[in-house]
This record gives C-alpha cells, sequence and structure tokens, in this order.
C-alpha cells in the first residue's frame, strides 16, 4: 500500500497515466490501417485486432527496454490497454460474469506474446526471467502460432503474409534513437508500415 504513494507518476514532467493512454491510442490507431488486413493478412476478427494491438505493444516496449523508465511505462501500457478491454468486452455484450473469464485469458496471451516475441528477438535479454511455460520459438513460428493462430491451416493463408509481418516488426524495433525514446516518452509513436 505504501508503494503507491512512493510509485513515480511522472516522466519528463508528464503523467505516466497519460503518456501510457497516448501510447495505446497511438497503437491502437495504426492496428485500424487497412494494410494490416491486406498486405500483413491479418484476420478482421477481434482475436485478430486484439493480437495485431499486442505486436504493436510489444515494439513501443522493445524500444523501451533498455530505458531507465522502461518497468514503469511497461505497467502503465498494460494499464491502459486492459481498462480499455474491460470497457470493449462490456460493449460487445460480454455480461459481467464473464468479463473477468475473458480479461484473465487476454492478460495471460498480452504476458506471453510479450515474452515468446522478446525471445525469439532477443533471448539473452530474458536470462534472468522464469519464461518456463513460454514455446521458444523464431519470429516467424511464433507469429504463425499467435497472431496468424487462427487462419494457419485456411487456404487464404500464405507464408510471405508472415515474412511480411517479421519485416514490419524489425523495422520497427530497429530505431531505437534518442529522439524515437524520447517521443515515446512524450507520449507519441509513429510505426513504419
Amino acid at each position: 500500500m505504501l508503494a503507491r504513494l512512493f510509485k513515480k507518476k511522472y516522466v519528463g514532467g508528464k503523467n505516466i497515466r497519460v503518456i501510457s493512454d497516448e501510447l495505446y491510442a497511438c497503437a491502437l490507431l495504426n492496428t485500424r490501417e487497412a494494410v494490416f488486413y491486406k498486405k500483413y493478412g491479418v484476420p478482421d476478427t477481434f482475436d485478430g485486432r486484439f493480437d495485431l494491438l499486442l505486436v504493436h505493444i510489444f515494439i513501443i516496449l522493445h524500444i523501451l527496454m533498455d530505458n531507465d523508465e522502461y518497468e514503469i511505462m511497461s505497467q502503465a501500457l498494460f494499464d491502459s490497454v486492459f481498462k480499455d478491454m474491460d470497457q470493449t468486452l462490456r460493449e460487445l455484450g460480454i455480461g459481467d460474469m464473464g468479463v473477468p473469464k475473458h480479461m484473465k485469458r487476454m492478460m495471460k496471451a498480452f504476458n506471453g506474446r510479450m515474452h515468446s516475441y522478446q525471445w525469439a528477438i532477443d533471448p539473452d535479454s530474458l536470462e534472468n526471467q522464469d519464461i518456463d511455460e513460454i514455446k521458444k520459438l523464431s519470429l516467424n513460428s511464433s507469429l504463425k502460432n499467435n497472431l496468424y493462430g487462427s487462419i494457419i491451416d485456411s487456404d487464404s493463408f500464405n507464408d510471405n503474409i508472415v515474412v511480411n509481418m517479421e519485416k514490419f516488426i524489425l523495422n520497427n524495433i530497429r530505431d531505437k534513437s534518442v529522439e524515437r525514446v524520447s517521443g515515446i516518452l512524450n507520449g507519441q509513436m509513429n510505426y513504419i508500415n
């Protein structure tokens, strides 16, 4: 309880909650781009959109990983995502009894995707974490299992869409410049589509 009193609330003079809400809005806005459902073949379903959102959140967190503000920003961004997910589930007609079950499943997916993608890109960065339950796969295989899991056996699935998504992720995580990190810590994220 006392930890909340001393918890850092500002980054660069800006409220962390405001920053995380703005980053979430940037990620959410980008997931609405038609290119993801055409060029990248993401299933245009609730689960497909949620998994695509997690890819966008992963990119933000990966860029911040070596920053001093990483821990507090990752928790704040998680909180922003799931505050909105709770409301979204209710708007979809999920009742009060069903929302916690769905939220638990989505939170587990969030954690699993973040670790799975991170392990695929930089396994050494997870040395000190308990990730025994995470499948240790390449980024391509991890995307097939997660983002494309619902369509991998369909006639519409094509390996090129996974390769394109890998390129999207790798192109976006490459730039860890001071300017980009500063922009993120100010609530702005520009994705390279």
